[in-house]
């Protein structure tokens, strides 16, 4: 029950991460084992964000492109060939990694004993802790780009008490299925396999390394999820979220 009550907590975690990322501190390694919560109170979880042994520190010449991270809630575009040709860490990677978090947790099956907890993936996700060999690398990739239609439709069932989140998390997954589709198009002309008219951001343009954006990013995922959420009648739920996210926006002062 513990693991349900810090769920939506979860979902606001990137604030701080943001408040962080924009004055020069950039994590690089979201994933489930570094992402904990406390309870301060009895019904108010924290999320914390845990261990920057792997961020790197702009003001001190680190680099934003090494090969750091925890693969299976890596960004799509740095498995498919990211990581080889190192393109540049941007904030974008890491509020996707979030979602692959939040993913993850809905489907996993997780147990609890003695203290101690087994965290079994479960169907299609099984595939993204696989990384012996390219074929391995590539199932997780397609894993990723075609997850939303297999957890719209239940294909991918959800777990427990995650499965009031089921209309957030899904219209999330969409967001970086859609994003990363329309990235690929610009990049190779290839046609569509995502609808994207509703998508409403630009494509990065190719040619070029693109240029780090994280207010806009962060502003374009919440206002494109919050509209998804909207027109499926449940956009409610994603209120207290947007509002914390772009309460991190106005509290760092910082425009990018």
């Amino acid at each position: 029950m513990r693991f349900v009550l810090c769920f939506e907590p979860l979902l606001t975690s990137p604030s701080g991460h943001y408040r962080l990322w924009v004055n020069g501190i950039h994590h690089c390694d979201i994933s489930y084992n570094n992402l904990m919560y406390d309870t301060p109170g009895a019904d108010q979880p924290m999320v914390i964000v845990n261990d920057f042994d792997l961020a790197t520190w702009v003001d001190h010449k680190t680099t934003k492109n090494d090969r750091t991270g925890t693969i299976p809630f890596m960004a799509i575009d740095l498995l498919d060939g990211g990581l080889n040709d190192r393109i540049p860490r941007l904030y974008r990677h890491d509020i996707e990694s979030f979602v692959w978090v939040l993913t993850y947790i809905t489907v996993a099956n997780i147990q609890c004993k003695n203290r101690a907890i087994k965290i079994s993936p479960l169907q299609k996700v099984g595939t993204w802790f696989k990384d012996h060999d390219y074929a391995d690398r590539e199932a997780h990739v397609t894993s990723k780009r075609f997850l939303y239609f297999d957890y719209a439709s239940y294909r991918q069932p959800v777990t427990g008490g995650y499965f009031r989140y089921h209309g957030v998390v899904k219209w999330m997954i969409w967001y970086w299925c859609d994003f990363h589709q329309s990235l690929r198009n610009s990049k190779r002309n290839q046609p569509l396999y995502l609808d994207v008219s509703n998508h409403g951001g630009e494509e990065p343009a190719p040619g070029g390394p693109e240029v780090d954006d994280p207010r806009g990013s962060l502003e374009l995922f919440v206002t494109k999820v919050e509209k998804s959420l909207g027109e499926g009648g449940i956009g409610e739920e994603f209120a207290e979220v947007k509002t914390l996210l772009l309460e991190a926006i106005r509290l760092s002062g910082v425009r990018n």
